[in-house]
């Protein structure tokens, strides 16, 4: 998969023709790999994403909360990643959904985006939540929100819950011998009792930011946190050739978020960058509640219906929330948007139009 990186954009994959309806140019780009652990092919593929949301927006606040795991879990985790990733997920929404059936008595809408970096590129497996700020009625006839509007619900009754709900999962998981277990330890089951009530003696971090101001706001903060990955090109601001070494960025929080330089040696840059590498089909974004797939459209639909009768605006364009990047959809001629791909060459050098067949390049 590195390699994939590392060729995106170069001659390596081949080239792409565009033709440009307007002036009607055509002009040769490199092709990019696609992978969606690849900084320079996100920017097109968030727009697209932060597009397709844009239809399930109400004029309402919602809210964040992240949901961190222990470090003591990180080793366990790393091994067992497809198991214990949705497990993350399903533990963090169902905690949400539960305090709002019993505090709202409705359904509330979650969009949940897993990360596993700190700014370090250290492994911080952890979970970005935006929470409608309030909940649909079973019946789909009313709108609850909080009665407070600072904060949606008690952040550590919410951690309890969520503490509970996933060294629960995390020890059916374990009776049932579904894990690979990286510690030896934790095949003794006295051992694994101790460390278990060590989990359960701490408090877990949950932190809850104060509500969005509104959709335009939700949009603009989920392009940041939607499709990025472990490390942006644009933090790294050298490369040691001769000592090996690769200089990036960092935002130190514990002093004032003050930007300072990182210099890791390149086996120890690769080797941080790769423990952010997901495995195949495990799916980093999901939605729950009346977000979910099978439900989004008649609960959204209803909860607007609502909206529109207490006389709030509820339609939002795209265009109006989030600008598309140009990048290689604008002509480099004429500048205007909308170019066409043709044909392109790939990796070994075979022509390929565009409803046609592959045939060989003729290079003269």
């Amino acid at each position: 998969m590195l390699w994939q990186l590392a060729a995106c954009g170069t001659p390596a994959l081949g080239a792409n023709l565009f033709h440009c309806p307007h002036c009607q140019h055509r002009h040769w780009a490199p092709r990019s790999c696609g992978n969606r652990h690849c900084p320079r092919c996100l920017a097109a593929k968030s727009w697209q994403w932060q597009e397709k949301q844009t239809r399930s927006l109400l004029p309402i606040s919602y809210y964040h909360c992240v949901f961190t795991l222990p470090a003591e879990l990180n080793s366990l985790i790393l091994t067992n990643q497809r198991k214990l990733y949705p497990l993350l997920f399903d533990c963090a929404a169902q905690s949400l959904l539960e305090f709002g059936r019993n505090r709202l008595h409705g359904d509330l809408g979650i969009t949940a985006v897993l990360h596993t970096w700190g700014q370090k590129l250290d492994f911080h497996p952890h979970l970005h939540c935006i929470v409608t700020g309030g909940a649909l009625s079973p019946d789909g006839k009313q709108w609850r929100s909080p009665k407070q509007r600072k904060f949606l619900f008690p952040v550590r009754a919410l951690a309890a819950l969520f503490r509970g709900k996933f060294l629960a999962g995390l020890t059916q998981m374990l009776d049932a011998g579904e894990l690979h277990l990286p510690d030896l330890e934790l095949k003794i089951p006295a051992n694994r009792t101790r460390g278990f009530s060590l989990l359960y003696s701490k408090p877990w971090v949950l932190y809850a930011k104060p509500p969005f101001g509104g959709p335009k706001q939700v949009l603009s903060y989920l392009a940041n946190y939607t499709h990025r990955v472990a490390l942006s090109n644009r933090r790294i601001v050298a490369v040691d050739t001769r000592h090996q070494t690769v200089t990036v960025t960092y935002r130190d929080y514990r002093h004032g978020s003050q930007r300072k330089d990182l210099t890791l040696s390149a086996l120890e840059f690769i080797r941080r960058f790769s423990l952010h590498i997901l495995p195949p089909g495990l799916v980093r974004i999901r939605h729950y509640g009346i977000l979910g797939n099978n439900r989004r459209r008649r609960d959204i639909e209803a909860a607007r219906a609502i909206f529109k009768r207490r006389g709030c605006a509820v339609e939002f364009q795209p265009q109006s929330l989030v600008d598309p990047p140009c990048g290689g959809t604008c002509c480099p001629l004429c500048g205007k948007a909308g170019i066409r791909l043709v044909a392109f060459i790939d990796a070994t050098g075979l022509l390929h139009m565009i409803g046609a067949g592959p045939r060989p390049c003729d290079s003269s």
